[in-house]
């Protein structure tokens, strides 16, 4: 599988993630809220979405398209690196309200759903920016023999984590989640 194709498929597996987040946060009924599933979502965002799949962008894409000629200060990549950040800071926020809403207070869960939320919205708009117009990008300004490297380099990290946690972790977890919110 090509390098974009592989980002693609990721972002494909997030969005659903994002699908099932709305879902579980937008119950009519919060007391039947699984908290334990809103961790597991975080779980996921923490480690699929930014350590296996944003990190592939930062330390790998990115760099080689900084390498040629695209300036990471400013411009798309700039954006990208903000929205990652800008990610990251709600996913903080929705931790704190989970630590809080553990402790018993039930008006915490507010600040869980407003973070998750605005993290969702932001990353379906992100995802939209990077396949449409960042990764198009990013094959015409690479050399073949780049983009066969990161294809390497890609196809490497999601089998080489941590006792396969990519695959058996985390698209699992997708799976078992979709079968209960999305059916």
């Amino acid at each position: 599988m090509k390098a974009i194709e592989i980002l693609v498929k990721e972002h494909d597996s997030i969005l659903k993630m994002i699908e099932i987040t709305t879902i579980l946060l937008n119950k009519e009924d919060k007391t039947t809220i699984n908290i334990e599933h809103v961790e597991k979502v975080i779980d996921f965002i923490k480690n699929f979405a930014d350590k296996y799949h944003h990190l592939k962008e930062e330390d790998i894409l990115f760099l080689e398209m900084e390498k040629h000629g695209m300036s990471r200060e400013f411009g798309p990549i700039a954006m990208m690196l903000h929205e990652h950040n800008e990610g990251r800071n709600y996913i903080r926020l929705a931790v704190e309200g989970i630590e809080r809403f553990k402790q018993g207070d039930i008006s915490a869960f507010a600040q869980i759903k407003e973070n998750l939320m605005a993290y969702c919205i932001l990353l379906t708009n992100h995802i939209a920016k990077e396949n449409n117009i960042l990764y198009p990008m990013s094959e015409q300004i690479l050399p073949a023999n780049v983009l066969s490297a990161m294809s390497d380099d890609f196809e490497k990290s999601n089998t080489n984590t941590f006792e396969n946690e990519y695959y058996d972790k985390y698209l699992k977890l997708i799976e078992e989640f979709s079968n209960i919110y999305l059916n």
